[in-house]
C-alpha cells in the first residue's frame, strides 16, 4: 500500500504538497526529497481518500471529500507552522490555489493546472460517457513509463474525474482573486491534457505577485519528463525569490498593558510576558495609580513604562501605548491577570500571526466567561492587527467601551468583505 511522505527535520517552514486524481505522492518524482535537501524544510505529500489502493475506491467520492480532507490537514499545519508553502500537480494544484485563498499561506506553486482543458477532454456532455463505463485505460507514452518505475498510479483514468475537475474549477474562478501570497503556475508546452494558454486566464483573474514558466514537454506530469530537474530549479527559485522573502517578513508584536494601581499584582504579570520569546516589546502605561505600580515595573530593565500624569481610562492607555510602537499586532493585556503562562500568551497571538483571525480573544478560565459569551467577548486578553485598531470608531475608544467596541468592527469588517464578493479576513474568535 502507498503511504504518504512525511520528511522531518524540525523546521518552522513546511512544503504541503497535494498530488494528482488517480496518482498518488510518487508523483512528483523526487521534489520532496529536493526541497527537503535545499531548502532545509519540512515536507509533506499526504495521501488523497480513495488513492493508493483501488481504483474501485474512487466510486463513491466527490470533489467535496478531497477538498475536506485535505483542509483538514492543512488547517492544523498552518497552526503548527510558521510558514507553509502549497504544492500541487495537476488536481492536486487545483487544491492548493483553492486552499491557498483560505488559508494564510506565504506561497503556492501549481503544476500542469487543468484549468482549461484539451480535445477530447473538452468536448460538452463527454462525462455522459462514464455512465457507461467508469474505468478507461492511460494512454502513457513509453518514455515515460520507465520514468514512472518506481512510482505509483491507477493505470485506469477515472470517468468521475472529468466532472471533479470541472467543479474544481468552478470554485477556483471564484478562489483566484482572493489568493495573496505569491504564485507561481508551471505548464508542459504540448501536454496532451490541459492547454498551457490557460496561464493567461490564470494571470488575469489572480491579483497576488504571479510568476510562470512554460517548459517544452508533452507530459501532463512534467515530474515525468526530462525537464524534472529544471522544474525542480524553477521551483525553488521562486521559493527563495525576493518576492517571497517580502511576503515571509517577520511580524513585530508588542505586548501593551495597561495599568491602575496594581503594583501587587503587575510583577507576576510582567514576569511572564518577559519569558514569552514571541513578544518583540512589552510597554505597560500607568495610568495615574498612587500605589507603587511604576516602581514594580522599573525593576524589569526592557520594559517600556509611559506614565499618565492622572487617571485617563483604559482606552486612552491602550491608545498611547498603541502610538509608542510601531509593531503591526498587538497584544492586549490586563496587569492583574492570574495563571497566566508563556503558552497561553503565544497561542493567543500565534492565529493573528498566521493570518487565521485579524483579531483573537482568549477567555480566562472562570465560570462569568465560560458561563456568558457577552463576558467571554469583553475579556481583556485579545491579540489583533493594527489596521483592525485603526478602524475602531473614536466613539469606542472611551474607558471600558474598548472591548466592544473591538469585537463590533471585527464583525463589521467581516461582514464588509463578504458583501464585496470575498471571504472576510478580519476573522475573530472568542475562545481561547
Amino acid at each position: 500500500m502507498v503511504q504518504p511522505i512525511n520528511l522531518l527535520s524540525r523546521s518552522k517552514k513546511l512544503y504541503f504538497l497535494i498530488h494528482g486524481y488517480t496518482g498518488s505522492p510518487t508523483d512528483f518524482n523526487g521534489l520532496p526529497e529536493y526541497l527537503h535537501d535545499s531548502c532545509g524544510a519540512d515536507v509533506k505529500v499526504m495521501l488523497l481518500p480513495g488513492h493508493g489502493t483501488k481504483i474501485e475506491d474512487l466510486d463513491d467520492l466527490e470533489f467535496g471529500d478531497f477538498i475536506r480532507e485535505v483542509e483538514g490537514e492543512l488547517r492544523g499545519d498552518v497552526e503548527k507552522y510558521d510558514e507553509v508553502i502549497i504544492g500541487g500537480v495537476s488536481f492536486g494544484a487545483q487544491l492548493a490555489l483553492i486552499l491557498a485563498s483560505r488559508y494564510p499561506v506565504q506561497g503556492v506553486f501549481n503544476i500542469c493546472l487543468p484549468y482549461k482543458l484539451k480535445f477530447p477532454f473538452n468536448i460538452p456532455g463527454l462525462g455522459l460517457l462514464g455512465y457507461f463505463k467508469k474505468y478507461w485505460p492511460k494512454i502513457i507514452p513509453e518514455e515515460q513509463k520507465v520514468l514512472r518505475e518506481g512510482s505509483f498510479h491507477y493505470k485506469e483514468a477515472h470517468a468521475k474525474g472529468l466532472k471533479i475537475v470541472k467543479q474544481a474549477n468552478r470554485e477556483l474562478r471564484k478562489s483566484l482573486p482572493k489568493i495573496t501570497c505569491p504564485t507561481i503556475t508551471i505548464y508542459s508546452k504540448n501536454d496532451r491534457v490541459c492547454d498551457y494558454e490557460a496561464f493567461r486566464k490564470v494571470e488575469k483573474r489572480i491579483k497576488a505577485p504571479h510568476s510562470k514558466a512554460i517548459f517544452d514537454e508533452k507530459a501532463h506530469n512534467i515530474f515525468f519528463s526530462e525537464k524534472r530537474f529544471d522544474v525542480y530549479k524553477k521551483i525553488v527559485d521562486f521559493l527563495k525569490s525576493n518576492q517571497m522573502k517580502k511576503n515571509t517578513k517577520k511580524d513585530k508584536i508588542a505586548a501593551i498593558i495597561p495599568a491602575y494601581n496594581e503594583g501587587s499584582r503587575i510583577g507576576n504579570v510582567l514576569k511572564v510576558l518577559s519569558e514569552t520569546e514571541i513578544l518583540d516589546e512589552i510597554i505597560v502605561v500607568n495610568d495615574g495609580s498612587s500605589d507603587n505600580t511604576s516602581e514594580n515595573v522599573r525593576k524589569f530593565a526592557k520594559i517600556k513604562l509611559l506614565e499618565n500624569d492622572k487617571n485617563m481610562g483604559k482606552a486612552y492607555s491602550l491608545q498611547r501605548g498603541i502610538d509608542s510602537t510601531d509593531a503591526n499586532i498587538l497584544f492586549f493585556c490586563d496587569a492583574d491577570l492570574k495563571n497566566l503562562t508563556p503558552k497561553i500568551v503565544t497561542e493567543i497571538i500565534k492565529p493573528v500571526i498566521n493570518g487565521q483571525y485579524d483579531m483573537y480573544v482568549g477567555v480566562r478560565n472562570n465560570a462569568m466567561q465560560k458561563a456568558i459569551t457577552l463576558f467571554a467577548l469583553n475579556s481583556g486578553e485579545r491579540a489583533l492587527r493594527r489596521e483592525l485598531w485603526d478602524r475602531l470608531p473614536e466613539k469606542f475608544k472611551y474607558r471600558y467601551r474598548i472591548e466592544a467596541g473591538l469585537n463590533f468592527t471585527a464583525k463589521s469588517q467581516r461582514s464588509e468583505e463578504r458583501r464585496g464578493g470575498k471571504e472576510g479576513r478580519s476573522r475573530w474568535s472568542p475562545y481561547h
